[in-house]
């Protein structure tokens, strides 16, 4: 009785924020300086403006079947370098205790979705409630709830970025691809990563990719001895009144 008490609960807390987000996007299409709008525009975020070397690695995991990405936390806990996780749902169901292991490592969960099918061409009342159903496949495991969302594939528009923000969440993509997804081998992403390595850069990995594994020793160690200190994506970005330029960097103001 407990249990189902719980989830009728969910569900009313579910619906109320998608109520709630429905209100909250005529407010923020009317006070564009709060939410970092940039000529107009709704855009995510791409880098970070740091006076400091801070930048963020992350690594998207879609597919629920998972054969690297244990891996790859084991090298950056080797290293003790914290990163983001962007999961969906579907990977954060098949792959509980991983993604424990990988919120009590330090590291934080975030959101890319309900599973690996686009956002960007359905209605915002679903939208919403997949990027919702996301959270709660989160939070169920790890008991923390996502406050950073990603577009599968990189693919957005201004109504998905404002649709997000009305949930109270961020929208982030990345200023560096690895290129992994795409086949390169270990030395072409080690080059990749450390030849464009900014202060503020967000790189995308995919973590469950093979070549992943073996380029992230040196470009971990790349990063340090070039000076730069990793850190999860949520704690990178500006947490006071914000701008974001036309090339989607998030600067104060």
């Amino acid at each position: 009785m407990r249990g189902r008490i719980f989830l009728i609960r969910r569900k009313y807390v579910t619906a109320l924020a998608l109520v709630l987000a429905v209100a909250a996007i005529f407010y923020i299409v009317n006070h564009p300086r709060l939410t970092g709008d940039s000529g107009g525009r709704a855009l995510p975020i791409y880098s970070v403006q740091r006076e400091d070397r801070a930048m963020s690695l992350t690594f998207n995991a879609a597919e629920p079947e998972d054969f690297h990405t244990a891996k790859v936390l084991e090298t950056l806990n080797a290293h003790g370098v914290r990163a983001t996780f962007f999961v969906t749902a579907e990977w954060a169901r098949h792959n509980e205790t991983l993604a424990a292991r990988i919120v009590t490592g330090g590291h934080e969960l975030m959101n890319l979705g309900d599973d690996h099918r686009p956002l960007r061409q359905i209605n915002i009342t679903e939208l919403q409630a997949r990027v919702l159903a996301c959270n709660d496949a989160i939070w169920a495991v790890t008991g923390a709830a996502p406050t950073v969302f990603r577009a599968l594939y990189g693919q957005y528009d201004d109504r998905m970025v404002t649709s997000v923000r009305a949930l109270g969440m961020h929208t982030v993509q990345w200023s560096i691809d690895s290129g992994d997804r795409r086949g390169a081998d270990a030395s072409t992403i080690t080059r990749q990563v450390l030849g464009r390595a900014a202060p503020g850069s967000i790189v995308l990995f995919h973590s469950n990719a093979e070549q992943t594994v073996c380029a992230l020793p040196d470009i971990l160690a790349g990063l340090h001895t070039a000076g730069y200190e990793p850190v999860p994506v949520s704690e990178l970005m500006l947490q006071t009144e914000y701008t974001i330029s036309l090339t989607g960097r998030q600067m104060p103001g």
